[in-house]
């Protein structure tokens, strides 16, 4: 599963990936193929075997990562749990379970470095495969007091939306927790149920804080399962 590129050429590429083909054409004959120039071609193919798509040797063929589809959801990108459980086989349902403006005060329950006092839209929201709990996130969206805002909105838009910072980069710590008693309710779950928490911070060029998120996950359902994919070697 992966999210739409807006860019025209990785997407015409990425077509072309998806097919069983042992490799990609030359560079020259994707040009033709997508009428594109070879700069941008080169361009792109850059940016594909950054994110793993594709493997690229200097006077060799550009080989296709063929176990990209049996991965999973990829944590190193932006994803949609919708689109991910839909891309499994499963049936997605989003329950928008709270939302809320509030003040952030002091307290050993946070989990942001965002400054005390600050205005926030706290969202709350659950993810459902073939209607059984899969995945539960709480957002922290810094807020001006003037902004009129859809709650069931991405985190992504919500931040450019609620405090205007087009987030740039998020930065992920993951961590081995048990199940706190509220979350372990929401989930239909056992309070102490390991699972992994997952913290964000998505933040603009600029620096600015556009949001932060945790989610946990129950026991991933076949064809869901977490992956990370990284370059060993040009």
């Amino acid at each position: 599963m992966r999210v739409p590129d807006p860019d025209p050429i990785i997407e015409g590429i990425l077509s072309l990936w998806s097919s069983e083909a042992a490799a990609l054409p030359s560079e020259p004959r994707l040009a033709e193929i997508l009428g594109a120039s070879r700069n941008s071609v080169r361009e792109a193919l850059v940016r594909l075997e950054e994110r793993g798509y594709v493997h690229r040797t200097q006077g060799a063929r550009t080989t296709p990562n063929r176990r990209l589809a049996g991965v999973g959801r990829r944590i190193d990108q932006q994803f949609d749990h919708s689109l991910s459980i839909r891309s499994a086989g499963y049936e997605p349902s989003l329950e928008l379970v709270s939302s809320d403006r509030l003040e952030l005060t002091p307290g050993s329950h946070r989990f942001d470095d965002l400054p005390d006092d600050t205005t926030v839209l706290r969202t709350v929201k659950m993810w459902r495969a073939d209607g059984a709990p899969y995945a539960l996130a709480e957002d922290l969206v810094p807020v001006r007091h003037d902004a009129v805002l859809d709650a069931h909105r991405p985190v992504f838009d919500l931040a450019e939306a609620a405090n205007g910072v087009r987030v740039a980069w998020e930065t992920v710590w993951m961590e081995a927790i048990g199940l706190d008693a509220e979350r372990s309710r929401l989930l239909s779950s056992s309070p102490g149920t390991p699972v992994i928490e997952m913290t964000y911070c998505g933040y603009g060029a600029d620096d600015a804080i556009g949001y932060w998120s945790r989610e946990v996950q129950l026991p991933a359902p076949e064809g869901l399962r977490n992956a990370l994919i990284r370059r060993v070697r040009s």
